[in-house]
């Protein structure tokens, strides 16, 4: 063996924030790449006779991640001793998919009561639902952030024989929280 020791990956995951149970989902492979982006919006300027329009920084845009995990319920991951991927008898992991569908359903206590029949059922005696979908903390290696996720987008690949999906590619995207108070009356004299 060489001066290189061999140790299991540290692994991503998702966590819920304010949600009892917690909604936590390691990255049973970790994605391929993570698609960090940020946007700035720009004021356009026209006035006659100029020859091309000014642009006069208007605001913060958002930052926005983006990547693509695979789940899969058939081969053991990288970290499958140490992280918790929830499979059925036949391999199935619908339950380990839901982890990821509740972070876009109005927050309940009863998110993992749900089945393959989807969120819609847990919210049915319930004439108006407003909650709003849980706050995460996204964490990838030394990267650690607050944000709500905005998006998911689930790609079955593989079926047991009771149809339940045993391979998945989960395309996830979030949006960093604001860091500030956003409340610009705080600190100013009344």
């Amino acid at each position: 063996m060489s001066n290189l020791q061999v140790r299991n990956p540290d692994r991503g995951f998702l966590l819920s924030v304010g949600v009892d149970p917690e909604i936590l989902v390691h990255f049973q492979y970790n994605p391929e790449k993570v698609i960090d982006k940020r946007s700035v919006p720009y004021a356009t300027l026209n006035a006659p006779g100029m020859l091309m329009p000014l642009r006069q920084y208007s605001a913060g845009g958002e930052r926005t991640i983006a990547f693509t995990v695979i789940v899969d319920g058939l081969l053991k991951g990288p970290a499958d001793d140490e992280i918790d991927v929830a499979r059925d008898e036949n391999g199935g992991i619908v339950e380990e998919l839901n982890k990821y569908r509740a972070f876009v359903y109005p927050q309940t206590e009863r998110w993992q009561e749900v089945g393959g029949g989807g969120f819609a059922g847990l919210y049915a005696d319930q004439e108006t639902v407003f909650a709003a979908p849980p706050a995460a903390i996204f964490c990838f290696g030394d990267r650690v952030v607050d944000c709500v996720v905005t998006d998911i987008s689930i790609v079955e690949k593989t079926y047991n024989v009771d149809l339940n999906p045993v391979r998945a590619e989960v395309q996830v995207t979030c949006v960093e929280l604001t860091p500030y108070d956003p409340d610009p009356t705080i600190g100013r004299p009344s």
